[in-house]
C-alpha cells in the first residue's frame, strides 16, 4: 500500500468515480462488531476439556471506523489500476497514441505561473495597505496611488475564487506539458507547496495540437472591464506584452489540459 500525503484531492470526482464502479458511495463511518469467546481461565476463542466443565463468557466490542478520504482513494487506486497509464517517460509515438477521456498517472515537476502568484502577493498586500491607510491618512493622498491600490484589491478578490492554474512535465521527460486547474476548495496545502516534484493524477480533457496556443492564466482577463476604451488590436498588443513581461502565461501544444483528481507526494 502506498502512503499518501495529498496536496490536493477532489473528493467528489473520487466519489463519483468509486459510485460508478462499485453501484454505491460509503458515507460517515462503519460500525464493526467483535465478539470474543473465552473460557473461565482466560484462554480466549477456545473451549478446552481440562477434566472439568469449562463455562464460556462473550465479549462484545462496538466500534466505529471511519471512512478517510485516504482510505477511499487506495479503494479507487486499486479499482483502476488497470485502466490508469503510469507515464513516466515520453517520446512522441507514446504521446500521440493518448487519447481524449484516458486516466494518467505522472511523477511530475509543477510550478505555477508567476503571474498568479503576483496575484496571491496582491492579495496578501492589501490588508497591510488598508492598515497603513488607516493610520496615516496622508500614505495615499495621491490620487494615482489611491487607483493603483484599488486596482490591485478589486484583481486580488476576482481572482481569489478562481481555480489554481498549474503547469507540469514528467520528471524523466521535459518538453511534454501538461495543464490543470485545481479547484480551491480540495486544496490541502499552502500554494507554495505546489511547487515541485509530485506524483499527478487526472483525466485527459483536451489534446493541444502542435502549435495550437492556450492560455493558462492571464492578468488581462481579471481586470478588463477597467480598460473599456482600448480597441481590439489594442487589446491583443496589450495580451501580447504581457506574455513577454511575464504577467500571463500561454502555452503552445503539443500539450495535454488534464482534469485533476488527485496531487500527492
Amino acid at each position: 500500500m502506498i502512503l499518501r500525503n495529498f496536496l490536493f484531492l477532489d473528493t467528489a470526482t473520487m466519489e463519483d468515480y468509486l459510485a460508478t464502479l462499485e453501484g454505491y458511495v460509503t458515507e460517515g463511518s462503519i460500525d464493526q462488531t467483535e465478539v470474543e469467546k473465552s473460557d473461565r481461565t482466560g484462554k480466549a476463542g477456545y473451549k478446552i476439556v481440562e477434566g472439568k466443565i469449562a463455562s464460556e463468557r462473550a465479549t462484545e466490542t462496538r466500534q466505529k471506523l471511519a471512512v478517510t478520504d485516504g482510505a477511499k482513494f487506495q479503494k479507487l487506486y486499486e479499482l483502476l489500476k488497470d485502466s490508469v497509464q503510469f507515464l513516466d517517460a515520453f517520446d512522441e509515438q507514446i504521446w500521440n497514441q493518448l487519447r481524449r477521456g484516458e486516466l494518467l498517472e505522472v511523477d511530475a515537476i509543477i510550478r505555477i505561473p508567476k503571474s498568479f502568484m503576483l496575484t496571491q502577493a496582491m492579495g496578501d498586500l492589501s490588508p497591510l495597505m488598508d492598515i497603513i491607510a488607516a493610520f496615516d491618512e496622508g500614505a495615499f493622498a495621491d490620487p494615482k496611488s489611491r487607483e493603483m491600490l484599488k486596482s490591485m484589491s478589486a484583481i486580488a478578490k476576482r481572482v481569489e475564487e478562481k481555480p489554481i492554474p498549474i503547469l507540469f512535465e514528467a520528471t524523466s521527460t521535459r518538453g511534454f506539458t501538461f495543464v490543470a486547474h485545481l479547484p480551491r476548495r480540495y486544496l490541502r496545502c499552502p500554494l507554495s507547496d505546489l511547487e515541485g516534484e509530485a506524483t499527478v493524477i487526472g483525466k485527459i480533457q483536451r489534446i493541444l495540437a502542435k502549435g495550437t496556443k492556450y492560455e493558462v492564466f492571464s492578468l488581462f482577463t481579471a481586470f478588463p472591464s477597467f480598460l473599456p476604451s482600448l480597441s481590439r488590436d489594442q487589446r491583443n498588443q496589450m495580451e501580447r506584452e504581457m506574455v513577454k513581461q511575464g504577467l500571463a502565461e500561454v502555452v503552445k501544444g503539443p500539450a495535454i489540459i488534464l482534469a485533476p483528481l488527485a496531487i500527492y507526494r
